[in-house]
């Protein structure tokens, strides 16, 4: 029999209780996503005995979207967002972290991005079926059994989502590959074999019946923007039938959902020219909170610390002069400047960006609203409601350029113009351009500029990683035959 899977080696699930429910209890603010202390001897039936101990538990999950694993560029859930927003032509990456998802060399199944983006997601989903079965078995009331098995739905849902879109080809065009498991149930160091990889229509199936389960229950209200509430399940859906692509009346509902259905007020905000580091703005729908001492000391690998030149961090990241020309002066997203001074001698050096202003407490955007009003507006079009589709995206457009006119496009043209007003809103967040790309079965083309131009052509490879191959050597259910591409 096989050794039991990667993703199990680096933690004794057993135990993970004795990681995760490591928060003072007496408090439910933001001092809640501490680093972990040694709770040795804190038993599962203790960490859902109450309301206040399981909160910890799942606080715990949360913090350690900030941990680190191994390097700079494999940290939390901030990493999976910056290494696909460095796969696309509009930012260009120093011979620095993330130089290897840069170059789109960072697929092998035993290299770095590959390793972490499998064995992060898969110990998230753990945690999340922890929770679950945890809550499900312990003497909490009924209403607090829904609400926390509901957290633990949405936080599987989400991970497994991620793990399709690293690990598999784009959704539509083979829903009947299998590439990966789909967990429901929570696996210990005992757990031998691993389990089959499912068809792709079935994990997302799932997923989505996960996220519809979990949105009926989980509450409106959040002790901070760092928790999973109705409305950030909300945008996990429209992020997937963004995806799906089967469902647009659904898309426009689920985002509404999340920005809150009124598009002019959700797109206001503080944020722009003020270094885009603040969650508590209005705009920003989750986040990631830093404390600005013991969270961020040592490995900062966040979209700051990379894209930040004015202060001292790895001022890694540059802005492709092209993409630059796509804004107007008047646009509150233009931050930026020829910061060094090479006046287009060295091309790619020129523009540097001040959206983001890099300190220890600098909070990291998962999600914000604007990301949804825009999926609204592609929802309409696809629905053919044009006038409906204009409306949101000027909503936006004019809430960042005091000068913006309405869209005159129509047909191809509007919807290519709501897909750049994507990239010019979430440049540097999510890894829009790559995430677009993928779903519309789209090329990556880099223009000359770039310190390593290339062209990934539509349906590539290159927008998927391998299987690790500690996974394969340690699994029934996979040959090295599934890494031939």
């Amino acid at each position: 029999m096989k050794n039991r899977l990667n993703f199990k080696k680096s933690i004794d699930y057993r135990f993970v209780v004795l990681l995760l429910a490591m928060l003072s209890l007496g408090s439910c603010s933001n001092d809640f996503l501490e680093e972990p202390k040694n709770t040795s001897g804190l038993t599962e039936s203790v960490v859902f005995s109450s309301r206040q101990v399981t909160e910890s538990f799942i606080a715990g999950i949360y913090a350690n979207y900030k941990g680190q694993y191994d390097r700079v560029d494999s940290g939390g859930l901030y990493s999976l967002d910056f290494a696909r927003v460095m796969k696309g032509n509009d930012l260009i990456q120093a011979n620095a972290w993330y130089g290897f998802d840069y170059a789109h060399e960072n697929r092998e199944p035993n290299f770095r991005r590959t390793n972490f983006n499998w064995n992060f997601n898969y110990q998230t989903i753990n945690y999340a079926n922890i929770l679950i079965q945890g809550v499900a078995e312990s003497d909490l009331s009924e209403a607090e059994k829904k609400e926390f098995i509901a957290i633990g739905k949405a936080i599987r849902a989400y991970h497994h989502f991620q793990l399709v879109l690293d690990f598999a080809p784009n959704y539509n065009n083979d829903r009947s590959l299998e590439r990966i498991p789909y967990y429901t149930e929570r696996v210990s160091l005992e757990t031998v074999g691993g389990k089959a990889p499912a068809p792709l229509s079935e994990i997302m199936d799932q997923i989505l019946v996960d996220l519809d389960e979990a949105i009926t229950d989980l509450p409106e209200t959040r002790s901070g923007k760092s928790f999973i509430n109705k409305a950030v399940a909300n945008g996990m859906l429209a992020r997937v039938l963004a995806v799906t692509q089967d469902d647009w009346a659904g898309l426009s509902a689920a985002s509404r959902a999340a920005y809150g259905g009124n598009a002019a007020s959700a797109v206001v905000s503080s944020n722009w020219g003020t270094g885009f580091k603040d969650m508590q703005d209005q705009e920003w729908l989750w986040a990631l909170y830093q404390n600005g001492t013991n969270e961020t000391a040592y490995y900062y690998g966040y979209s700051s610390a990379m894209m930040d030149h004015f202060v001292l961090s790895y001022q890694a990241t540059y802005v492709n002069p092209n993409f630059v020309n796509q804004f107007t002066n008047t646009d509150v997203r233009n931050t930026f400047v020829d910061f060094y001074g090479v006046s287009g001698s060295v091309p790619w050096r020129e523009y540097v960006s001040g959206k983001f202003s890099f300190a220890f407490d600098s909070d990291i955007v998962v999600m914000r609203n604007s990301e949804f009003v825009l999926y609204d507006a592609e929802a309409q079009y696809k629905l053919g409601n044009t006038t409906e589709a204009k409306n949101l995206l000027f909503t936006l457009q004019s809430a960042r350029d005091s000068n913006a006119v309405m869209s005159s496009n129509v047909g191809v043209q509007l919807f290519e113009e709501i897909l750049l007003e994507r990239r010019k809103e979430l440049y540097g967040e999510m890894g829009t351009e790559w995430f677009d790309a993928k779903r519309y079965n789209r090329s990556i083309t880099r223009d000359a500029v770039h310190r390593i131009p290339l062209t990934v052509p539509a349906d590539s490879p290159l927008f998927y990683l391998k299987i690790p191959q500690a996974e394969i050597d340690a699994s029934d259910f996979y040959t090295d035959a599934i890494n031939i591409e």
